[in-house]
């Protein structure tokens, strides 16, 4: 089972970034979560991304990725990404489609979606 752990030092405080391959050891649900070292901003601001690969090498760099993305944005602007992908999917499914169609539809009017293509096309989706 791989299980990837980093701190990550952000203006928000430490961050934490874990990614794992399995729920209870047992399930395949490669994910990561990001969490704030606070305790009580863990439930406004904790965030997980579920991923499409089990592949343990994809998985290392998807979870090196995320933590440029916490160091850049934070642990707050992780869970505005998942927020703005959720909104995405609510609005897509009252045109028709997923949240990826709505982010297709922004990238060809030049609004670019604050995660990297390369690793916008592993994710499953945000919690």
């Amino acid at each position: 089972m791989a299980k990837y752990y980093d701190d990550v030092e952000t203006s928000e405080g430490v961050a934490h970034v874990l990614t794992k391959t399995r729920y209870l050891g047992i399930i395949p649900l490669p994910r990561t979560s990001v969490m704030p070292h606070r305790g009580s901003d863990l439930g406004r601001l904790g965030t997980a991304i579920s991923w499409t690969t089990n592949d343990a090498a994809i998985l290392r760099a998807l979870h090196s990725r995320i933590v440029q993305l916490v160091r850049e944005c934070g642990v707050s602007g992780i869970r505005e990404i998942a927020n703005s992908a959720r909104m995405s999917d609510r609005v897509a499914k009252t045109v028709g489609g997923g949240w990826r169609d709505v982010v297709a539809s922004a990238a060809q009017d030049r609004v670019a979606f604050p995660i990297p293509d390369d690793v916008l096309k592993y994710v499953k989706g945000f919690v």
